[in-house]
């Protein structure tokens, strides 16, 4: 079956509906200051399909409006999407807190350096998934003040970093998956 035709989708034998149950986990995943615009483009593609909010700290490095790299990624979701932007990471934290109706949202920070392994943390609905620029990640000083906070991908020694899109991808599946199998206990 071509899974990329929405016929063919719409056609499967697969109940949708649960899907919609499963992906209601309300998370954001939250890019400061993207670099490359494919990546981005993934990133905004995936946000749409898993029903995940997408928020953009800082000035990417290119124009999110006008990229055809970021376009092509993105397909035809990109402008479904309403993607939030923010000046810098404290204008970000003001105003999630700010919205928020209950507790202090929990924001999570991904770096090759995190404390926890990101299949032993236990993600909540609403949660704010944060992912550093391509070429440096999160600075030091945010994983210090979020350390308790924060998740990484294991690695084979010697291996910088997975790609940002992928990485991305691995972790908000899973939490989508962790915070719907913590629902049905």
């Amino acid at each position: 079956m071509n899974w990329y035709s929405a016929n063919d989708i719409d056609n499967s034998p697969f109940p949708g509906a649960a899907d919609g149950a499963i992906l209601r986990a309300g998370l954001n995943v939250v890019l400061i200051r993207p670099e490359i615009a494919p990546n981005a483009g993934n990133i905004s593609r995936l946000c749409y399909a898993s029903g995940t909010n997408l928020h953009i700290v800082g000035k990417p490095g290119f124009d999110i409006k006008t990229d055809k790299h970021f376009k092509r990624a993105a397909v035809d979701y990109w402008d479904r999407l309403d993607i939030k932007r923010y000046a810098d990471f404290d204008e970000f934290t003001e105003k999630i807190s700010a919205e928020s109706l209950k507790e202090p949202p929990r924001v999570i920070l991904t770096s090759t350096n995190g404390r926890s392994l990101y299949f032993e943390f236990g993600y909540r609905p609403g949660d704010y998934i944060v992912f550093g620029p391509e070429s440096a990640g999160i600075e030091a000083d945010l994983l210090e003040r979020h350390a308790e906070n924060t998740v990484r991908i294991p690695l084979q020694a010697g291996v910088r970093s997975l790609n940002l899109s992928t990485a991305c991808g691995i972790i908000v599946f899973h939490a989508i998956t962790s915070i719907y199998r913590a629902s049905l206990i």
